[in-house]
C-alpha cells in the first residue's frame, strides 16, 4: 500500500521508456531538455549561477522548448 498524493496513473505507469533528456549550453545556461511522448522537448532542469536566469519565463521547468536547431 502506497500513501502518497501521487495520482495512480504517475505509480503503475509501468510501460514507459526512460525519459529522453538532453543537455545542452545556452550561453552561460545549461538546459537539461526533456522530449514528450508527442516529440515535443520540454525544459527539465536549469542551471545557472545567475539568478535572473531562474526568472525568465522560456526556461522555467516544464516550458515547452523552442530553438532554430529544432532543440
Amino acid at each position: 500500500m502506497l500513501w502518497t498524493i501521487a495520482p495512480p496513473e504517475w505509480l503503475n505507469d509501468e510501460d514507459d521508456a526512460p525519459p529522453s533528456l538532453v543537455e545542452m549550453s545556452l550561453g552561460r545556461v545549461q538546459l537539461v531538455l526533456e522530449q514528450d511522448r508527442d516529440g515535443t522537448w520540454r525544459v527539465h532542469r536549469v542551471l545557472s549561477t545567475n539568478p535572473a536566469d531562474y526568472l525568465r519565463p522560456e526556461l522555467q521547468p516544464g516550458a515547452v522548448w523552442k530553438s532554430r536547431s529544432g532543440r
